[in-house]
């Protein structure tokens, strides 16, 4: 039996070519009357992080951000949860100004959350699509020439293996 789409769980890494995704899926979600969580997980083992998000945000404020991640990931261990709301405003922004573009000022798209988290993305992707009940995840993936090495990706072959929710897999030119 097929699963009505209900909420679709959107992962960006803060590229560029995330937006690609994020058209596909506000497409999606306006056709199925979906509502769509934002999610974005910081790999602090990943060195290309800051020129990820440098269209979004400046490099003393990801300076600050990383060094935040540093005491947020200390924090975790006691405990204590630090947000970054800089990221998600400018999430907000960014893609709801895309949103606008699919489907016109009129008719929003719902997006229920927004969250930025640190740790492994396909675990942290796996939590949120579980926890917020999402009935699909919608990640990015760069052609490579085979559909092997298409699928390379850390984070996407982390989510296929660990995830029991259908994956809808943009592809990527760049």
């Amino acid at each position: 039996m097929v699963q009505k789409i209900k909420k679709i769980l959107f992962t960006s890494d803060l590229s560029e070519d995330s937006v690609q995704v994020f058209q596909h899926t506000v497409g999606l979600a306006f056709q199925t009357g979906a509502s769509i969580v934002l999610l974005h997980v910081i790999d602090n083992t990943a060195s290309d992080n800051q020129k990820r998000v440098s269209y979004l945000i400046d490099s003393d404020t990801y300076e600050r951000i990383r060094q935040e991640g540093q005491e947020a990931a200390k924090n975790v261990l006691i405990g204590k949860q630090k947000s970054l709301p800089i990221i998600q405003n400018a999430m907000r922004d960014h893609y709801g100004k895309a949103s606008d573009q699919i489907t016109g000022p009129d008719q929003q798209v719902v997006i229920d959350a927004i969250h930025v988290l640190y740790g492994n993305p396909a675990e942290k992707i796996v939590e949120v699509a579980d926890t917020f009940d999402c009935d699909l995840i919608a990640m990015g993936y760069h052609k490579k020439g085979s559909i092997l090495k298409a699928l390379a990706g850390r984070a996407e072959k982390g989510v296929m293996r660990k995830s029991r929710k259908p994956l809808l897999l943009v592809p990527l030119d760049s």
